[in-house]
């Protein structure tokens, strides 16, 4: 029996958390700080490949169908020029939920508002440029055209984490959406710690 995309988006975002925790974990680790960055890039472009498949999952739930040429790809930046060739626009839109005031509930009808966190956001072609920056650490350094692992490390390390600490922020909680059909995701819950993905119909623009 086939999976929702319900189901494929809770399930992806669970192994997108674990990779996130992953990193955080070591960041603290006693492992050398090359080593660290390296295996944290790993993670990384991993998170952002994520990412593109749950683009093609939120079309799926809202256009029933997702391109071709898309469906069978694994790497991320050809996933999101595709998607921009074929002028559909969809990313994770980080977001909050909360409960509607007594003024919302009166003109809108509502009892939970969205609401979005523009500073957070991150445009697909960001992603795609922090998903080249992150293939550079994924191969071992060419000693006749690359950098030292000393000098390269110096010049790329702290863009990367800086790159992973937003991409954490950007997915937190956030919104996935097309067509007035979305997915509201948590990777981590205040109360229970478990990662939580609710469908909703969107009745109104998302701010």
């Amino acid at each position: 029996m086939e999976k929702t995309p319900h189901k494929n988006y809770h399930e992806l975002m669970k192994v997108i958390r674990s990779r996130i925790d992953s990193v955080e974990t070591l960041s603290k680790s006693n492992l050398d700080a090359y080593s660290k960055s390296e295996i944290a890039a790993f993670h990384g472009r991993k998170i952002i490949e994520a990412i593109a498949f749950g683009c093609l999952i939120g079309i799926k739930n809202g256009l029933k169908s997702i391109p071709k040429d898309a469906e069978g790809q694994y790497n991320a930046e050809k996933i999101f020029k595709q998607l921009k060739k074929k002028g559909i626009e969809i990313s994770p839109s980080p977001s909050i939920m909360r409960a509607a005031t007594e003024e919302e509930r009166s003109e809108h009808n509502v009892t939970a508002i969205i609401d979005g966190i523009p500073e957070r956001r991150i445009t697909n072609e960001e992603l795609i440029k922090k998903y080249q920056r992150m293939h550079n650490w994924l191969h071992e350094l060419n000693p006749y055209t690359k950098d030292e692992q000393e000098v390269f490390y110096s010049k790329n390390q702290k863009q990367l984490w800086q790159d992973l600490n937003e991409l954490a922020l950007f997915l937190n909680s956030h919104v996935m959406s097309i067509n007035g059909e979305a997915f509201y995701c948590i990777l981590k819950d205040k109360l229970d710690g478990d990662t939580k993905v609710i469908s909703i119909s969107k009745k109104s623009e998302i701010t």
